[in-house]
């Protein structure tokens, strides 16, 4: 990732667990496994591969990243995932590997890859009923569930992200468009990062599109993207990279059920009580259990014992795309 700025508390925490020694006791065959979770474009894949460049000497086997998920939005098979990764791994015994599996979908796609004697690593041309994945396997899993279960079977350390600080997203702009262009208008730039939410997604389709236009004030620009910042996050030569087109496709793996729950929240206030602090009225009347599951697939954060709070970009987001299916919808 291009111009990497903040997460530098995450990032040394990560690198000191990837590479710290064995804990002492009875040696565990399976892989030391970090988890990165948080929303849709909050930094979880980019976090990754720079954790994976700063630790790089711990792993003289190689680093090797496996999307989880096809061009398409759908998951791979374990088969395919453990045939790729021992064929890129190649022979044991030759040190550590670091292997990053980017967008687990959820914890059944990964958790064979790392049960002992059915795991990733091992032979060449082993697959999901080859060899073990063990101690000298690390592995970065980057998902927008929380996959607690997979915690809870296989062990492992959690890192969770949340929206950049005010400072971060300052430097990131300081490092995509320079110095001499962002501190003769400091204000301006603050601006823009709010209009971003402080998301790192959408902080990076800004830095392109200005960087595309070295002689736009940020003054101006920040007048420009107020207007309508969901519809203006976007690339026109690459439409796919936005900021709409980015919740959508991670809305769209919802169950309807949990969809329709989502928008109902998205027309409350941006913090959501816990059920002992609200009246049946509250929120839509949505349980706790359903905003739980919001929260574990990265739509919501925090949660009980303090409230639940979901992004304002987020639930701009959802309230836009209501209105305009409703206004589709009187049409015909």
């Amino acid at each position: 990732m291009p111009h990497f700025t903040g997460r530098a508390a995450e990032a040394a925490a990560m690198a000191a667990r990837l590479t710290a020694p064995p804990a002492p006791g009875p040696e565990d065959h399976r892989p030391l496994t970090v988890l990165v979770s948080g929303a849709p474009g909050i930094g979880k894949s980019a976090l990754a591969q720079h954790v994976a460049r700063l630790v790089r000497d711990a792993f003289p086997a190689g680093r090797l990243l496996v999307r989880m998920t096809r061009a398409d939005g759908e998951p791979r098979t374990v088969d395919e995932v453990a045939a790729e990764v021992a064929a890129a791994l190649g022979e044991p015994g030759e040190g550590r590997a670091l292997l990053i599996l980017d967008d687990v979908v959820d914890a059944d796609q990964v958790r064979p890859l790392l049960a002992p004697g059915v795991g990733i690593a091992g032979s060449p041309g082993a697959s999901a009923g080859g060899s073990a994945a063990g101690p000298d396997l690390a592995v970065v899993v980057t998902s927008r569930m929380g996959l607690g279960g997979l915690i809870a079977t296989h062990g492992g350390w959690v890192q969770r992200l949340t929206a950049f600080t005010e400072a971060e997203s300052y430097a990131l702009l300081l490092a995509a468009l320079g110095a001499e262009r962002v501190e003769t208008e400091p204000r301006a730039a603050r601006r823009l990062a709010a209009l971003c939410g402080h998301f790192p997604a959408a902080l990076r389709i800004l830095t392109a599109r200005l960087l595309t236009r070295p002689g736009l004030r940020l003054t101006d620009a920040a007048d420009w993207l107020g207007d309508d910042p969901l519809a203006r996050l976007t690339l026109t030569d690459s439409p796919e990279l936005s900021v709409t087109g980015l919740f959508d496709r991670a809305l769209g793996r919802l169950d309807p059920r949990l969809s329709e729950a989502f928008e109902r929240l998205a027309q409350g206030p941006p913090e959501l009580l816990a059920d002992r602090d609200r009246g049946p009225e509250d929120e839509g009347g949505v349980p706790e259990a359903v905003r739980e599951r919001l929260a574990d697939a990265g739509l919501l954060e925090d949660g009980p014992p303090g409230p639940y709070r979901m992004h304002d970009l987020l639930r701009a987001h959802v309230r836009r795309t209501a209105r305009i299916r409703d206004r589709r919808t009187e049409k015909v």
